[in-house]
């Protein structure tokens, strides 16, 4: 999982490589009552395509390499 300062959010892929999210609260756990597929999202506006994409190839790296065991974050760039 990718915990996100900069998105407010958790990321994560999914068992069937879906890109996923949930919001970040403010204890940095993931409100997972409102999980969403990022692929749905349609309020693009003020979203960094750059910045979610370097996510989303951490999420697969993670999954890929050690089975989304790691628990990644943007803290130091993004406090």
């Amino acid at each position: 999982m990718f915990k996100s300062n900069f998105f407010g959010r958790i990321f994560w892929v999914d068992d069937n490589y879906e890109f996923k999210s949930c919001p970040l609260c403010v204890d940095n756990t993931g409100d997972f009552d409102q999980t969403d597929y990022v692929s749905e999202w349609t309020d693009l506006e003020g979203v960094s395509l750059s910045e979610l994409l370097n996510i989303h190839h951490a999420c697969i790296l993670n999954k890929v390499n050690h089975a989304g065991s790691l628990s990644l974050n943007d803290f130091a760039i993004n406090p």
